[in-house]
């Protein structure tokens, strides 16, 4: 029994091993290994000397009514003192989740590898597909189960909208993970989502002979009230229709970009148009990826389109976009689209999911037929010829006479 005011120094090495496991060798050697307990007035407190973060000594301790109670908040303090997170945030596993959010969009924010549209994205995604379930848990309650039950409830949405949700939630815990404040990351143990089964479609010839109608036609009526068409959208269909490429790539190109003395015509594929929520509109120097940078061979009808918009433009200024707006500004990719859906309704093909991305799809399906899947990846800009297959080039299925004549070997002619 303790008396009043006394101090009592023991080595407590049953304590010392539970401390030790948790911090996992942070703790000072030698004299440091062990608690002081000191006795007051229906007081205890428990203390030791632990090396911190910063590889700094210090003296740590805890005051509670119990010996017991000393020691396991001792415990829990050098617990919480081994957990330092985020962006020069400490952060603990009892920690809001929306505090680990923020921490790791610093963190993203701070990535120069990242581009600002992924960033962008990132955010976006977070506010509206994560916080809205996660918001009120702390960090170590975002477990397994919790986690399978949000993400069931997304795949009952979408199964894209529950990929991306698994996607960003999986980033978040990897980061808490790397920084040792819960010991597992559990994403690695959720169930596997399993995406369902998808074909690519492309274009047939009936539906792109009924587009560039429609695109021709689009606000050129006698008597329409309001602008006219400009006709920019229609050629922007031509280009994407003769060169497989991304809207934001086809509106990114510039005059410097276009060769029209090489046989075939050629374009460098070298940027795309992203939107950011603060610069708005410009050109990234880059596509995609920087993998996908690429000299593409043109076709007449689209090689006339581009020779049409460069008779508009000064030739000394070889870093002008060739689409443009009314103020020479790039063109937002988001208005083309919206005009591409009135042009999709003129010409009844409404509700079919053709989108502006169809027309790579219909021009990967053409070459890999022609030419094989690796002149379509090539082509796309894409690095892997799974990608081209599994998304953009529709499977032939035409039946070839070619077999039947080989498979008639098996039963020689009379």
């Amino acid at each position: 029994m303790f008396g009043d005011g006394s101090t009592v120094c023991t080595s407590l090495h049953r304590l010392w091993a539970i401390l030790g496991a948790i911090a996992s060798g942070r703790a000072s050697t030698s004299a440091d290994k062990h608690v002081r307990l000191e006795l007051g007035p229906a007081r205890f407190r428990a203390t030791t000397v632990f090396r911190d973060w910063d590889g700094q000594s210090r003296q740590v301790g805890a005051t509670r009514e119990s010996r017991n109670a000393a020691q396991a908040a001792l415990k829990t303090e050098l617990a919480a003192r081994m957990r330092v997170g985020g962006v020069g945030e400490s952060l603990t596993a009892s920690s809001p989740f929306p505090l680990l959010a923020a921490a790791w969009m610093e963190d993203v924010t701070l990535d120069v590898d990242r581009v600002q549209g992924t960033k962008d994205t990132y955010q976006g995604a977070l506010r509206v597909l994560i916080l809205p379930y996660f918001e009120n848990f702390t960090i170590r309650e975002v477990t397994v189960g919790r986690i399978e039950l949000f993400l069931r409830e997304q795949r009952v949405q979408s199964y894209t909208r529950a990929k991306h949700s698994r996607t960003i939630l999986g980033m978040i815990l990897a980061f808490v993970t790397r920084r040792e404040i819960i010991p597992r990351n559990p994403m690695k143990d959720t169930s596997r989502m399993k995406s369902p089964p998808h074909t690519p479609k492309a274009l047939t010839t009936d539906q792109i002979a009924a587009i560039r109608l429609a695109a021709r036609e689009w606000r050129t009526e006698v008597g329409r009230m309001g602008p006219r068409s400009d006709g920019q959208v229609r050629d922007i269909i031509e280009v994407m229709l003769g060169t497989a490429t991304r809207i934001g790539e086809v509106l990114a190109i510039r005059q410097c970009d276009v060769d029209l003395d090489a046989d075939p015509p050629q374009v460098n594929i070298s940027g795309t148009l992203v939107v950011h929520n603060k610069a708005g509109v410009h050109r990234q120097e880059h596509p995609k990826t920087h993998e996908s940078n690429r000299v593409i061979g043109m076709p007449f009808f689209a090689t006339e389109v581009i020779r049409q918009r460069l008779a508009l433009l000064d030739p000394a200024d070889a870093e002008h976009l060739i689409f443009y707006s009314r103020v020479g500004t790039p063109l937002a990719p988001y208005n083309v689209r919206r005009t591409f859906r009135e042009i999709l309704r003129n010409a009844a093909l409404e509700g079919l999911n053709i989108t502006a991305h169809s027309f790579r799809r219909t021009g990967s399906t053409l070459l890999a037929n022609e030419l094989g899947m690796q002149a379509a990846a090539d082509m796309l800009g894409h690095t892997s010829t799974s990608t081209t297959k599994a998304h953009y080039a529709e499977p032939d299925r035409t039946v070839k006479s070619r077999p039947a004549e080989v498979m008639q070997r098996l039963v020689p002619p009379k």
